[in-house]
């Protein structure tokens, strides 16, 4: 081997020992596990497709009317998008766009233009240009895995050479640079096993993937039918996933039965009733895990008239920001948090959250640490001066969530797709995208460190200052997006064939 391939199998035997593992993974390995997933849960998709369109639950595809160049824009572009989530979630956002939004689009359709126009100039055929991924000022400095031929033909190099690669494929030029060509026996196939070995050591995606495997079982398993319907949350798959709830909702099946008639026809016409002491003590009391002896005994003290009085003067301070919901240092779970603002609350935002829809919420100043965050959806919740660590997300989706100056470590997204989540100055540390398309989310001056896409499409997500090593991209092709001035390295792409993309000024190395 050459030095690079003994530094590299000597780097990731480093990391076996770090892990306490007895065996290095094999990247080709690796790769076939993704891909089997991948078919698998293509066919699953499929299926729950064809059963919806059998039981006529298929609903007919809204198109957005075109109102001016930008929607039309996206609209014809949705014949390159291959995946059908991600073009549904295109199709729908384009029938929504802001200011923010078409201005996004602007430096992208520029660069583009301008591209195309040189390139006519010059006598090039620019029949297919607009469905090409376009590498500008990009060059690819000792790429470790070659590019298929389709990839190859659906790519347009301006200034952008590949310069000694690990491999010996590709065009005539690039073989004539290779590594294998200049040195001759100094470097071999084996020094790029060994170097993707490495990487695949280094950025986690084993070990992600058998994190992975399980939440996919469970989404597409366990809380499905055996026809692959989705199944709403009853008392026994909600106990059989969190059986530390499953008191909880024990005692509120024995609240329920306790109820008069007087207090149903109450709850009908105003949404609440007032509850009886028995109840009282029912929730409150000894026997129960919401055990608040004091709390139950300010109640009872109440009359019916200071209760009502109690609760409108609530929501009024609650309406004018007086009050601040207050999380208790536990689980948050069948609670939706809504019209909230957790500023400078550390504690609140730290708690893990599932089954709990989070909407109009703002996070100002509240880092976080273990808040994990699943079944738990986010709509419109700003995520500013709030870095996370050891926070995984877990079937969330997110639309709408600015995250700015808010470092993620140790913070794995899986099966969160998304709309419209910029990352502003926010550093991204070992936070894996894995199964969550993502729609509208660009990273603006955040770079990021061990952080793979796999099985990860993205659509419209322009990589802008944005640097990133580490990160390999694996069976995630992107569409209309663009990375501009984000060079990266130790980054390979496997089966990531997009369209529409442009790649300027962001030169790769050992990629």
């Amino acid at each position: 081997m050459s030095p690079l391939g003994v530094l590299a199998k000597h780097l990731s035997h480093t990391l076996r020992l770090i892990k306490n593992k007895r065996t290095t993974s094999k990247w080709e390995d690796t790769i076939s596990r993704i891909s089997e997933k991948a078919s698998q849960i293509k066919q699953q998709k499929d299926m729950e497709r064809r059963i919806r369109k059998q039981r006529g639950y298929e609903l007919p595809e809204e198109k957005p009317v075109p109102l001016d160049k930008d929607v039309r824009e996206l609209i014809d572009l949705e014949k390159y998008i291959g995946d059908e989530d991600l073009k549904s979630m295109v199709r729908h956002k384009s029938g929504n766009l802001t200011e923010q939004d078409r201005a996004m689009l602007i430096p992208m359709r520029l660069i583009r233009g301008a591209a195309k126009l040189g390139l006519s100039m010059t006598g090039y055929n620019t029949t297919d240009f607009d469905r090409k991924v376009v590498r500008i000022f990009s060059p690819k400095l000792m790429s470790v895995v070659p590019e298929s031929e389709e990839a190859r033909k659906n790519e347009i190099d301006i200034l952008s050479p590949s310069l000694f690669s690990l491999h010996d494929d590709g065009t005539a030029d690039e073989k004539e640079v290779s590594l294998q060509n200049l040195l001759g026996s100094l470097s071999t196939n084996k020094d790029t096993s060994q170097l993707l070995d490495f990487i695949i050591e280094a950025t986690g995606v084993d070990e992600a993937m058998e994190r992975v495997e399980t939440k996919i079982d469970e989404s597409f398993g366990s809380e499905r039918g055996p026809e692959g319907q989705p199944l709403y949350f009853t008392k026994e798959n909600v106990t059989a996933n969190y059986p530390h709830e499953a008191q909880k909702l024990e005692i509120f099946e024995a609240l329920d039965r306790t109820y008069s008639t007087s207090q149903l026809n109450e709850m009908n016409r105003t949404g609440y009733a007032i509850m009886r002491h028995d109840q009282m003590d029912l929730i409150y009391g000894d026997q129960s895990i919401a055990k608040n002896p004091k709390f139950l005994k300010q109640a009872k003290a109440l009359s019916r008239a200071e209760i009502d009085r109690s609760i409108m003067s609530t929501i009024k301070d609650l309406a004018k920001e007086k009050v601040k919901f207050q999380a208790r240092r536990n689980d948050i779970v069948l609670s939706p948090v809504t019209f909230s603002n957790f500023v400078f609350d550390p504690v609140s935002v730290s708690q893990p959250t599932i089954l709990s829809p989070i909407l109009m919420t703002s996070l100002i100043g509240s880092p976080a640490i273990y808040g994990v965050m699943i079944l738990s959806p986010w709509l419109m919740v700003p995520v500013i001066l709030s870095p996370r660590l050891f926070s995984p997300v877990v079937l969330n989706p997110f639309v709408m969530v600015p995250i700015i100056l808010s470092p993620l470590a140790f913070n794995p997204f899986i099966l969160c797709p998304g709309v419209l989540n910029p990352f502003v100055l926010s550093p991204l540390v070992f936070s894996p995208f894995i199964l969550s398309p993502q729609v509208m989310t660009p990273l603006i001056l955040s770079p990021f460190c061990m952080g793979p896409l796999i099985l990860n499409p993205l659509a419209l997500n322009p990589l802008i200052l944005s640097p990133f090593v580490l990160s390999p991209i694996i069976l995630s092709p992107q569409f209309v997006s663009a990375v501009i001035l984000s060079p990266y390295a130790l980054s390979p792409s496997w089966k990531s064939n997009g369209a529409v993309v442009t790649v300027f000024a962001s030169p790769s190395w050992l990629s």
